[in-house]
């Protein structure tokens, strides 16, 4: 017992001087993807009640990167444009750095400041706080995963080449293992167990973190792109592109699981005890409770691609929809506000110690979003005014019988009409795969021209309740090419719309990606 305590003490030291404490996640709001290791994408922060924009910054191409914090509110994002960004809290660019390729990955950030990413061009980063490259990895393929900082500091991030790997704080590369195929999902790190991620080939599989070697695995069908979440209690809650989110045992034994009417590219977010929450393509956010039941959904103007949803300490839980919009909603299902930009919100929202929430959006664009400020009371004024709610969602609510059709069919789509407060032209259009842009008219067809007759009833209307499920489209079709067409729907604002070739809306417009094979 003597000589294996004298073996053991030098080894424990020679750990201990490889993974000293600096190296461990950042004490920060949000120091990585999801928030932590295990990716639960749980603040104990909140946002705001009522948005106002505290600041933005645009780039050179769309952001698809989840922005993360450093110890001293430093803002770290990558975007398209190949660029990795700092900023102050303030919103002012500390320094930028130019890699080879696009950056999808999102970021890590180390206690002592350092900063890690993946690239386009297949390599992996590690940025010391000042912008000064520390190390780099070159992998066979693009780094899109994002990697995972454990608690005894190792790094671990997968690409597309197959491979995840795992590399000390100096960059050493510790271990790297083949996993059957393409990793653009991010690890997570399951409490005192396995790395547990998903592949291209539908695998979901958890790794022994001392050599990679799998532990368990499980197989969806299809490709798991979604990032896992982790429990306290081990259970593992990840989506799939087969429509389904699944919840796993620490051992990678099924629980349950849960059918959408869209793939699940999103990743979930949980609340200790309270269940998960995740976004799917056919446009909504879901909650579900620990049997893996429904708790409340909210449908979106559009899908839900890969923005995943952070949950503030208040219980409201904030993602982004391919409709343009930053979504707050309320714990019991409402809408709280919603926050709209000039392209589709990819990103994955990032909650700041201060109220504010951080966010990319393809409109090439960082912004960061906080409080309103309430109004200071003055001798002249009698009262203190509100401000107004964010609008809530697009007035024309469309939904499609499908998203996918063949080359010859038929398609209906039905519409929720929400309450219009001037006169509106309501319409229903089709953007073709060829970029063209036809109209809808009821009985007769589609026609290139935005003609007063779209779809609805003749002439304006002017309505205080809604209208449910009404027949805005039905027509059969044959031969057209295949490809992705956008269904959209809205409203014209008559009080503001002077000629049909200037079109003013009144709210938002709704989007809809079908699908011709």
């Amino acid at each position: 017992m003597k000589t294996v305590i004298a073996v053991l003490l030098p080894l424990l030291l020679i750990l201990s001087l490889a993974f000293p404490v600096s190296a461990q996640p950042a004490s920060s709001a949000w120091p990585m993807f999801r928030h932590d290791a295990r990716h639960t994408g749980l603040s104990t922060f909140g946002g705001p009640n009522v948005p106002t924009l505290s600041w933005s910054y645009t780039t050179a191409d769309s952001v698809w990167s989840s922005v993360a914090f450093g110890s001293g509110g430093e803002v770290y994002v990558g975007s398209m444009d190949n660029c990795f960004y700092a900023f102050t809290p303030a919103g002012a660019l500390s320094w930028s750095y130019v890699t080879g390729g696009e950056i999808e990955s999102s970021l890590a950030v180390g206690s002592d400041g350092t900063v890690y990413t993946g690239s386009g061009d297949h390599r992996f980063y590690a940025f010391k706080s000042d912008g000064m490259l520390s190390w780099s990895f070159l992998a066979d393929d693009i780094i899109a995963s994002s990697p995972v900082i454990g608690s005894d500091g190792t790094i671990y991030v997968g690409s597309k080449d197959n491979w995840l790997r795992a590399f000390t704080p100096a960059g050493e590369r510790m271990w790297g293992r083949g996993k059957t195929h393409d990793l653009y999902s991010s690890p997570a790190i399951i409490p005192d167990g396995p790395i547990c991620l998903g592949t291209d080939a539908g695998i979901i599989t958890a790794c022994d973190p001392a050599d990679g070697l799998t532990s368990w695995s499980y197989a969806t069908g299809s490709a798991v792109y979604s990032s896992p979440a982790i429990a306290t209690n081990g259970r593992v809650y990840i989506g799939s592109e087969n429509n389904c989110l699944y919840a796993l045992r620490s051992t990678g034994k099924l629980t349950w699981s849960y059918r959408t009417e869209g793939a699940i590219w999103s990743s979930p977010a949980i609340l200790s005890g309270a269940g998960c929450y995740f976004g799917s393509n056919d446009h909504r956010l879901y909650s579900l409770n620990p049997k893996g039941t429904l708790d409340w959904s909210y449908r979106t103007g559009a899908a839900i691609d890969i923005s995943s949803p952070a949950l503030g300490s208040g219980g409201r839980v904030y993602v982004g929809s391919q409709d343009n919009r930053l979504y707050a909603i309320k714990s019991n299902g409402k809408l709280a506000w919603s926050y709209e930009t000039a392209g589709h919100v990819y990103a994955s929202p990032s909650l700041g110690s201060d109220g504010r929430i951080y966010f990319g959006s393809n409109d090439n664009r960082v912004y960061c979003l906080g409080p309103t400020p309430t109004p200071t009371s003055t001798p002249t004024r009698t009262a203190t005014p509100v401000p107004p709610e964010p609008t809530a969602t697009p007035p024309i609510d469309l939904t499609a019988d499908k998203t996918e059709y063949g080359t010859t069919g038929a398609i209906s789509v039905t519409a929720d009409v929400w309450p219009l407060s001037v006169p509106c032209y309501p319409f229903v259009r089709i953007v073709m795969a060829d970029g063209s842009t036809l109209y809808y008219q009821s009985g007769v067809g589609f026609t290139a021209s935005p003609v007063p007759y779209l779809g609805f009833e003749a002439g304006t209307i002017l309505t205080a309740e809604p209208i449910r499920d009404y027949l805005a489209l039905s027509a059969s079709f044959s031969g057209i090419a295949t490809g992705t067409y956008i269904l959209e729907g809205g409203a014209v604002d008559m009080t503001q719309t002077t000629s049909a070739s200037n079109l003013v809306y009144f709210g938002t417009v709704d989007r809809e990606a079908l699908k011709v094979r």
